[in-house]
């Protein structure tokens, strides 16, 4: 009974965000823009509590590249590109951002973390400035969790706890406890299933 009410809770949802969905859509079609998909999405970031919740859940499971329709974005926070996807029971607080990045299901991301889409956007190969940004795709592996505050430059494995307030710039392997700024490894936790 409980997943048949958060079902039709979710559709109920789906159908009231659907405007800002197909204008999100339109945009892309018609543009290849993002500035409407980040718009809305901000938009929908202010609405508090549990309805709030479940507006952006619909909105981001429609308009990113991947996103499961069970996960929690709290208030405050959005998405800043459709390239992002979230995984099933993936839980983001509140006053996130988050940009081109892989979340993989059951991850939890605590509030004011940021992980924009990789660490060179304004840099190219050579490591000048250039004028266009360069996005990267961000991964955070499975079941991992990520403290208050913290900013994601790099790919983290799953199993992880990063450290509230920690700066990941380099690679971290699965089964890691991060801390620090720049990030480093503090402790390797068991392999977990």
């Amino acid at each position: 009974m409980r997943r048949f009410l958060k079902k039709f809770i979710f559709v109920f949802s789906l159908a009231l965000t659907s405007p800002f969905i197909f204008v999100s859509w339109l945009e892309n079609r018609l543009f290849q823009s993002e500035d409407l998909f980040v718009s809305l999405g901000q938009f929908l970031s202010l609405i508090p509590g549990k309805l709030g919740t479940c507006f952006r859940a619909a909105y981001y499971f429609s308009t990113l590249e991947n996103s499961s329709w069970e996960i929690h974005i709290g208030f405050g926070s959005y998405l800043s590109h459709r390239g992002a996807s979230l995984g099933r029971n993936v839980a983001i607080g509140s006053f996130c951002v988050i940009g081109t990045a892989a979340i993989e299901e059951e991850t939890v991301l605590a509030s004011r973390v940021s992980i924009p889409s990789g660490k060179r956007q304004h840099l190219d190969e050579s490591g000048n400035i250039c004028s266009e940004p360069r996005f990267e795709k961000v991964s955070v592996g499975k079941k991992s969790w990520i403290g208050e505050g913290a900013i994601v430059l790099a790919n983290i494995g799953q199993h992880c706890i990063v450290s509230a307030g920690a700066v990941v710039i380099s690679e971290i392997p699965a089964n890691s406890v991060v801390g620090g700024n720049p990030g480093r490894i503090i402790k390797k936790l068991d392999s977990a299933g």
